[in-house]
């Protein structure tokens, strides 16, 4: 069970992060066997909409994180959702599905949202 604000806002990621996964697996799953692609984008389209909305989940736990984590929270997180909203609005499912991704991932490393959560938990 959670017992700090930051222990709480680290579940709260994680299960965005599963979400996301989750959206992920069944995105890839409908290209590969129906080709939905309409299916496809509107699951990727959550994704980043889960991303947009990742300071929106935090905000209710910021205030009781000391300065500096606080602050490496919401510039984080801002970032994801920056990204995302400009995913969105350029209508790119390529640049959707990338979103957490660098260039040089290979299947089965944390993607960056994951890496974050983790490197939340070693602040403790």
């Amino acid at each position: 069970m959670s017992d700090s604000p930051l222990d709480t806002l680290e579940d709260k990621l994680s299960e965005q992060a599963e979400r996301i996964r989750e959206l992920e697996k069944k995105a890839d799953k409908i290209l590969e066997e129906s080709y939905d692609l309409d299916q496809h984008r509107s699951l990727l389209e959550q994704k980043a909409q889960i991303l947009a909305g990742l300071p929106e989940t935090a905000e209710p736990f910021l205030d009781q994180l000391s300065h500096q984590t606080r602050s490496a929270v919401e510039q984080r997180l801002n970032t994801f959702a920056h990204n995302a909203q400009q995913a969105m609005g350029v209508g790119s499912v390529f640049f959707m599905r990338q979103l957490l991704y660098p260039e040089d991932y290979r299947e089965g490393q944390a993607n960056d949202l994951e890496s974050f959560i983790q490197a939340l938990k070693q602040r403790h």
